[in-house]
């Protein structure tokens, strides 16, 4: 069996300046291993897209409202009542996590301010429910 010539061509242009040996083992790979293999060993792997960082205050807020055990949507809930509380203001916002809840708060408060209502919550949990490790 002969090759084509553009097959040929191809062969040389791919292998360039390797030693028989070197072309003896590669051949003994390719034979050796299916194509899935060694495509996988030999080409780069594919870079994924980085995920895009998310919102500042969110991430504080997690932080912020750890000690507090529950789901996000419970955190959520409490930081809106006590927002609501401590600015004596009327909210209908029924969050489905801290990320909602910081979305909607911000049409009427500022960042300081809810930051500042997350860490009034944990200061008055921690009061209510004896300061332990977990507030509630």
């Amino acid at each position: 069996m002969t090759l084509k010539p553009a097959d040929a061509k191809l062969l040389r242009a791919a292998l360039g300046r390797r030693s028989r040996t070197e072309l003896r083992r590669l051949f003994k790979l390719a034979r050796a291993h299916p194509d899935k293999t060694l495509l996988a060993a030999a080409l780069p792997p594919r870079r994924t897209a980085t995920k895009p960082k998310g919102d500042p205050l969110v991430r504080e807020l997690e932080q912020t409202l750890k000690p507090i055990m529950g789901p996000a949507q419970e955190k959520a809930d409490l930081l809106i009542e006590h927002i609501v509380k401590k600015y004596k203001r009327k909210l209908a916002y029924e969050p489905r996590g801290l990320a909602d809840a910081t979305r909607q708060l911000r049409t009427k408060f500022s960042d300081d301010q809810i930051s500042a209502g997350a860490k009034s919550l944990v200061m008055h949990l921690s009061k209510l429910y004896g300061g332990s490790d977990g507030v509630v």
